[in-house]
């Protein structure tokens, strides 16, 4: 007997200390499943633009956008690309299939358990319209929601993602002085800062903002009179004042973690850029026939556009928007970064 009761306590402190071990090899923050919520302008936007009759700002829902996009059957999703967006492939890397589902969207009944997207292609920092509320007004939606009820209000294991192009609050840079320039980013950067300061006293746990990618280096600002696509690009100010700001006001703090769309970009398509991933850097492979044209512009049933016949090999999808496998490849850039940052 006291044979058969030492076997059963040796067996029994063999069990305990393998549980123990398991316990210290799956901790709680490899087992996370976190929650997404998307803010921003058409980097960010899976289908919050109102659809409506085809224009330069409801472009996303027609031919070609999506037309590469096999997870929504190659059709439009009001994503501004040919398939998937930056917030998609942040989204796999939490485990989730694709950006949590769009704000305009939502059924009434309650809210997709992955979190929210409420970004809207055109929306700016502080620019905005009634169609494309600004960061402000995307913000105060998330809140009011988690005021009612309607999201959960324990934002524990939640990520935030804010993430704009720069397109509407710095359209009109080329006719501003140093001085504008400064006063105008020291404004958008101020509500940036703002909206992360909002979000994490919210609960938010984890913020990831994008610097703003080289402005003057994408197509629709780098293409010449003549339609040829300079190398050089344009003066830079811009971005970097941005970024900077940004720096100082944002990235200091250790759970905000820096997207850093002007390093990936000119990695991938800047004017020295070596890689070897995309053959066309900075022309798009959706290029409008009118310098003032759009991409998926229609005139009496004809396309005024050029659309490349292998979308891979482009960085840029139109003016301003990466294709499918530009966001892919700046997202991969930072992929083990995340999951560091998240402890995934």
């Amino acid at each position: 007997m006291k044979l058969l009761l030492a076997a059963v306590c040796a067996l029994l402190l063999l069990l305990n200390a393998g549980h123990a071990e398991s316990r210290r090899h799956g901790d709680r923050d490899s087992e996370r499943q976190y929650k997404l919520f998307v803010f921003g302008d058409e980097y960010a936007d899976t289908g919050n633009y109102p659809a409506a009759d085809l224009t330069k700002t409801t472009r996303a829902w027609y031919y070609p956008y999506g037309s590469n996009d096999k997870d929504h059957g190659a059709t439009p999703s009001g994503r501004f690309s040919n398939g998937l967006v930056l917030p998609d492939f942040v989204a796999r890397i939490l485990g989730l299939d694709e950006s949590p589902p769009a704000e305009r969207k939502r059924e009434q009944d309650g809210v997709d358990p992955s979190g929210m997207n409420f970004a809207v292609g055109g929306a700016g920092v502080v620019e905005g319209t009634g169609e494309a509320p600004k960061l402000g007004r995307q913000v105060e939606k998330f809140k009011r929601m988690v005021r009612h009820g309607i999201i959960d209000d324990d934002l524990t294991d939640s990520v935030a993602l804010i993430a704009f192009s720069g397109r509407r609050d710095y359209e009109r840079f080329h006719d501003m002085t140093n001085t504008d320039v400064k006063a105008m980013a020291q404004d958008v950067t101020d509500k940036i800062a703002d909206a992360v300061e909002q979000l994490m006293d919210l609960g938010v746990e984890k913020v990831v903002v994008t610097t703003l990618p080289p402005l003057g280096c994408t197509p629709g600002l780098s293409k010449s009179k003549d339609g040829v696509y300079d190398a050089k690009c344009d003066s830079q100010k811009v971005t970097s004042i941005h970024n900077s700001y940004l720096e100082e006001k944002v990235f200091q703090n250790k759970d905000v973690f820096n997207l850093d769309l002007k390093a990936a970009f000119n990695r991938h398509a800047g004017p020295s850029s070596r890689s070897k991933k995309f053959k066309y850097k900075l022309e798009p492979c959706c290029d409008s026939f009118d310098q003032g044209g759009y991409c998926g512009q229609t005139e009496d049933g004809e396309p005024q556009y050029n659309l490349g016949s292998k979308p891979s090999k482009f960085f840029y999808w139109d003016d301003i928007n990466p294709t499918h496998a530009g966001w892919k490849a700046v997202v991969k850039e930072f992929e083990e970064s995340i999951k560091n940052f998240l402890h995934i």
